[in-house]
């Protein structure tokens, strides 16, 4: 298989993925699970029936095969390999380079994203996708990218830009601390301490957020992904009721499976009822996972990879007690194209967390352990691009 770096991630060149219709227990909702032409998982498409019609969402399909998307209020343009179609919401009759093609039944929206009848995509988008095996299984071919030959082997793939987000800001100071300190303020401070060891080791970081200041949840993901970001880091501090509670933890995007994990989440995800978009966020019940999240399955492999690296490495350089790495559905993470990871650097209502989350030195040796699972994390990847 042959990787190339382009966008916001990895693109398989030449590849055709082979796209298989399987079913989910326990979610309720029809999946198209990805793989390449190995054989290997490289991410899923949600399926939604409309009687025996199926519906696959648009933006996720070209995402996939590399196409470029245009959407306005009621007209959807997708560019590829020479060709343009059009379509237009709940309107049957799709344009495909000038002449006009009827689908089986109008194309749907549904959470942002057009959703179009499987059993079309053939005429729409002609020899990239083909539908096989009874309508079973779709063949995505990928658009062709330019990859300039290795010279003796030596070059790769490589991770560059870090996205650094401090949690909270401005109208949103996030769980309180000692008297004088905010979660916000330490999330910032740790965040630009961060970016600055980030750039000293020749790479490039960006923040969310560079002072206190009120950003979505949904803004940042979206940041994070016209960065064209390697990595999401989201920093946060955590609290709790019981004072005795205390250590670091991270979280990657999926259902909670503990009731530690859904305390946090819910806490993390209210900052939406300050957001003036708050509507557009969808109840995260288990059967909008799938469809919600556009995090493909290698990404997920490698945000659990990252979240244990960054819980040890910041428990033993600031000797702090690991919690180890949850998972739950923090809006934050939801969207992220990239391995992403939120931190719970220490709790603001343990005693002892709290005295090194407001020492400069404590903050400091946050950023250093924070940067040290990047840069492991920065390895790993690469030497995976590079096989």
């Amino acid at each position: 298989m042959i990787m190339a770096r382009t966008g916001g991630g990895w693109r398989w060149v030449w590849v055709l993925a082979a796209v298989l219709l399987v079913c989910v227990a326990g979610y309720g909702e029809d999946v198209i699970a990805v793989t390449d032409s190995a054989g290997q998982p490289a991410g899923s498409l949600p399926l939604q029936m409309r009687g025996s019609e199926a519906l696959i969402p648009l933006r996720t399909l070209a995402r996939l095969a590399d196409w470029r998307v245009l959407q306005s209020e009621s007209l959807c343009t997708v560019s590829l390999r020479g060709a343009e179609v059009a379509f237009r919401t709940d309107n049957p009759f799709a344009k495909v380079n000038g002449r006009y093609v009827q689908m089986r039944i109008a194309p749907e929206t549904w959470d942002g994203s057009l959703w179009l009848p499987a059993l079309n995509l053939d005429a729409l988008f002609g020899p990239d996708v083909r539908l096989m095996n009874n309508g079973l299984t779709l063949m995505v071919a990928s658009l062709s990218v330019t990859v300039a030959k290795p010279r003796d082997g030596a070059e790769r793939w490589a991770l560059h830009t870090i996205i650094v987000d401090p949690g909270h800001g401005g109208k949103d100071p996030g769980a309180p601390g000692p008297p004088g300190w905010h979660e916000k303020s330490i999330t910032l401070d740790i965040a630009r301490r961060l970016t600055a060891l980030i750039e000293k080791k020749g790479l490039t970081a960006r923040l969310t957020r560079s002072k206190d200041e009120f950003v979505s949840l949904q803004d940042r993901t979206h940041y994070a992904n016209s960065m064209h970001g390697d990595l999401f880091l989201s920093i946060h501090c955590n609290s709790n009721r019981d004072k005795s509670v205390h250590g670091v933890e991270a979280y990657c995007l999926k259902p909670a499976r503990t009731a530690r994990a859904v305390e946090v989440a819910v806490r993390e995800n209210s900052v939406v009822k300050l957001e003036d978009t708050g509507a557009e966020y969808r109840d995260l019940t288990q059967e909008n996972y799938i469809l919600l999240s556009m995090a493909t399955s290698q990404n997920l492999k490698d945000s659990e990879t990252w979240a244990a690296q960054a819980t040890a490495q910041t428990a033993t350089r600031c000797k702090l007690a690991s919690r180890g790495v949850d998972q739950a559905g923090f809006y934050v993470l939801m969207g992220a194209q990239m391995p992403a990871v939120l931190v719970e650097c220490g709790y603001l209502s343990s005693a002892s967390d709290a005295k090194i989350l407001i020492s400069e030195q404590g903050r400091q040796a946050i950023a250093e352990a924070l940067l040290n699972s990047i840069l492991d994390m920065k390895t790993k990847l690469e030497t995976a691009a590079s096989r």
